[in-house]
């Protein structure tokens, strides 16, 4: 789609560095290892990372599908957490490859599990079968969000002010007794007949943490099973409205499966908000019309 535009700058396989040729086709060649019994969609990635004593290595993953959906790890945490295993967590350059083009680059949950391990790191995302690739940052995979007008609360008219104190509300009630960290969300869209719903979710904490549950998710996945999937608008509390990353990359990911056009607000505890898109914090997403 048009405002689905191509992360980085196209950069041929010839003009990269011996480093970056070697780590394009280390990653080109995890791919052909892809256990992808269910999508038939062969992803490879390969990152070099550095230890604490400034050694590098280049770690390599594929991904590899479960029949339980949820069980799955892509490419790049597969070679993410392998990296990590070993003591290198300071990661340099990461290439990833989706041998059916478009492809797209990284869904959000690798972007949020890359930009744990160096925002800086350059990303070379492989377009072609001559491995050429475009070339960003991982930090460029989950920006800030832009730096429009923040509104104030009392700038707002009614109808948004419920929806501020709504969300604000929802954050309190969050179930956070390991993270620490309360967030409440709501989520607005319209069902097949016209009418429009809000869903509301909380941040739920598990002991097992990956059991845990972020509050966009709650509320979005109870439209869906609702059937309100339309003319989507998502509303979440956030730290800071200027932060980088404000919003988690599964989140992300899981409203790009309602369109790449939501749109997205984030409100602080001051009761302002900044209004953005989907488009703007997931660039280059990954979403159905890549497979």
């Amino acid at each position: 789609m048009s405002k689905n535009k191509a992360l980085g700058v196209y950069t041929s396989f010839s003009a990269l560095g011996a480093t970056a040729q070697g780590l394009v086709s280390a990653a080109w060649d995890a791919s052909h290892r892809a256990f992808c019994f269910q999508s038939n969609f062969p992803v490879g990635s390969a990152i070099l990372a550095e230890n604490d004593r400034g050694e590098a290595r280049v770690f390599h993953g594929c991904n590899v599908e479960n029949d339980f959906f949820p069980a799955t790890i892509c490419a790049e945490r597969n070679a993410g957490t392998t990296a990590v295993a070993e003591g290198y967590t300071r990661f340099k350059m990461v290439a990833v490859v989706c041998r059916k083009y478009p492809g797209g680059s990284p869904c959000g949950l690798c972007r949020q599990f890359l930009n744990q391990f160096g925002r800086a790191a350059v990303l070379l995302n492989i377009v072609d079968h001559d491995k050429n690739v475009r070339v960003a940052t991982v930090g460029e995979l989950l920006p800030s969000a832009p730096e429009t007008a923040v509104e104030t609360y009392d700038s707002l008219d009614a109808t948004e002010r419920r929806l501020v104190r709504r969300v604000l509300e929802m954050k309190g009630r969050s179930y956070v007794p390991y993270s620490k960290n309360p967030r409440g969300s709501l989520f607005i869209a319209s069902s097949n007949a016209g009418k429009t719903r809000t869903f509301t979710g909380m941040a739920s904490d598990n002991a097992s943490y990956g059991g845990s549950i972020a509050p966009e998710n709650v509320a979005m996945y109870s439209a869906r099973t609702a059937g309100f999937t339309h003319n989507v608008r998502l509303i979440t509390t956030v730290k800071d409205l200027h932060t980088a990353n404000p919003i988690d990359g599964e989140v992300l990911q899981v409203l790009r499966e309602f369109g790449v056009d939501s749109d997205v607000v984030l409100v602080d505890d001051n009761r302002s908000i900044l209004r953005t898109a989907l488009t703007s914090l997931l660039p280059d997403s990954f979403g159905p019309e890549s497979l």
